[in-house]
């Protein structure tokens, strides 16, 4: 079946894992124009990637017709637009292995679910390059346009949520964060996600509370961070992949699956020793607070 110009890529995964795809999407983008078949804050985030692939849902009428049981005219010329095919979604429904490998341009592997042999971000890549042993870089954003109050400049931003209660820290580490980075003469934020709603006054006492309603205002607030402590979540993969350096404190994952990845992002793991977690995280900190409060007007 000949096929038409560009790739598309179908992709379920949530925030972080769609961060971790942005190196992927860069390498399909360099041969072509990209679409994106995402949902939720996946689909918003790819709108920060470099080079801005065109995004469509994931439960979209043609996607759909991958998985239908009766053959499908429209899907196949749906199918017949693209050049190259990745799909993360489908591997074992027998619809859409039979569909796709009719076409002789896709590739179907399963979205990776830990604990996995190589980064969640090489993964992606090997999909789609066919090189088992590409290393994938860090990801990449683009900071959005930033809004007036959009968060205290140089401020340290703490990510305290996540969609799975697991991978939280305990309050007492951000706090102890909080209070340090306030005594060296730092403001501090603390940004909330859906998954947190009803907490904020929780939080208040660590620093000023915000509720990003989208994830273009959380990127434009990340982007004036000096520096942010969070869990293994999909706001620690937006800093790290804006370039902000921070602690992630892990509980109950690796960072050798999914952890966000970038230039002065450390990974922190908090399970046991909680003393040892505090001070590894505040080392990875401090000198980004003192950069800050003792530079020369």
């Amino acid at each position: 079946m000949k096929g038409g110009e560009g790739s598309v890529v179908l992709f379920p995964g949530a925030l972080g894992d769609a961060v971790c795809l942005e190196p992927a999407l860069a390498a399909l983008a360099a041969t072509g124009p990209v679409t994106l078949y995402a949902r939720g804050a996946a689909a918003e985030v790819a709108a920060l990637f470099p080079d801005r692939p065109r995004v469509r849902s994931l439960d979209a009428p043609e996607v759909a017709r991958l998985f239908a049981p009766q053959a499908d005219a429209a899907g196949d010329r749906w199918l017949e637009e693209f050049a190259r095919i990745v799909s993360f979604t489908g591997a074992h429904v027998p619809e859409v292995v039979t569909r796709l490998d009719a076409t002789g341009r896709a590739t179907l592997v399963p979205f990776p679910r830990p604990p996995l042999a190589s980064h969640a971000a090489d993964y992606f890549l090997r999909a789609v390059s066919g090189d088992p042993t590409s290393q994938a870089r860090a990801a990449r954003l683009r900071a959005p346009e930033l809004a007036e109050g959009t968060g205290a400049p140089f401020a340290l931003v703490l990510l305290p949520g996540s969609g799975g209660r697991a991978k939280r820290a305990p309050m007492e580490l951000y706090m102890a964060l909080a209070s340090r980075w306030r005594a060296a003469g730092g403001a501090v934020d603390v940004l909330l996600g859906p998954a947190e709603a009803g907490e904020a006054h929780a939080w208040r006492d660590l620093g000023r509370v915000c509720e990003p309603a989208t994830i273009a205002e959380l990127a434009a607030h990340l982007a004036r961070a000096a520096a942010f402590a969070g869990n293994d979540s999909g706001p620690s993969h937006v800093a790290a992949a804006l370039g902000r350096p921070g602690a992630v404190l892990f509980t109950s994952t690796a960072d050798a699956d999914f952890g966000p990845r970038g230039s002065g992002v450390l990974a922190v793991p908090c399970d046991q020793d909680r003393s040892a977690a505090l001070e590894a995280a505040w080392a990875s900190l401090r000198p980004h607070c003192l950069d800050i409060t003792h530079e020369p007007h």
